[in-house]
């Protein structure tokens, strides 16, 4: 650092010592004030040129080059991420409302939906679903107190052969393999 330093002030010495001698060289006439200004130029460049010469020796461009790469790269990537999120979460709460308009016009209400889908290659792919189901209750009052005594509907269950129908209804008209499909019924643990 003091080799620096040593080094930059010899170099100042002589460009001023330079300066001065131009300056009492060149004649009294209109062009001096543009001399002027030209050694004003090459002085400031004297005491900068070292400072910035040495800076720039510091950077490594390389790694600063591949920084930004990777920056741009982590940022693309973050947004196509979060592009395939979107598409998903719209897909899969246009879905759900498909399958429970569809579910309904069949008699039947699901308590719970739950799904595992992925957007690749611009395609959606859907690895599983999941369905709780139910008949939908013709009746609004499922029992009736009369005295004390009360008397309940005997809820219909719904039996293998009907989920099975179903799945297959599903998987045919999602084009989803009937092994990523499960239906549950809700009494089809009593």
């Amino acid at each position: 650092m003091l080799d620096f330093l040593i080094s930059w002030a010899e170099q100042l010495i002589v460009a001023l010592i330079i300066i001065i001698m131009i300056e009492m060289i060149i004649p009294n006439s209109n062009n001096r004030k543009y001399i002027k200004i030209v050694l004003g130029i090459f002085i400031l460049y004297i005491i900068f040129n070292p400072i910035i010469k040495n800076k720039l020796e510091k950077i490594d461009f390389g790694t600063v080059l591949s920084y930004e790469a990777n920056t741009n790269e982590t940022i693309e990537n973050q947004t196509k991420i979060n592009y395939e999120n979107q598409i998903e979460n719209v897909y899969e709460e246009k879905f759900k409302n498909v399958i429970l308009e569809d579910l309904h016009q069949k008699g039947y209400d699901s308590e719970d939906i739950q799904m595992d889908i992925k957007f690749e290659n611009n395609e959606i792919q859907v690895n599983k679903l999941y369905l709780k189901i139910k008949r939908i209750d013709k009746s609004k009052n499922n029992s009736i107190n009369i005295n004390e005594i009360k008397i309940e509907e005997k809820k219909e269950k719904i039996d293998k052969d009907e989920l099975d129908k179903l799945k297959t209804m599903l998987s045919n008209t999602y084009n989803i393999e009937a092994s990523k499909i499960d239906i549950e019924s809700e009494n089809s643990h009593d």
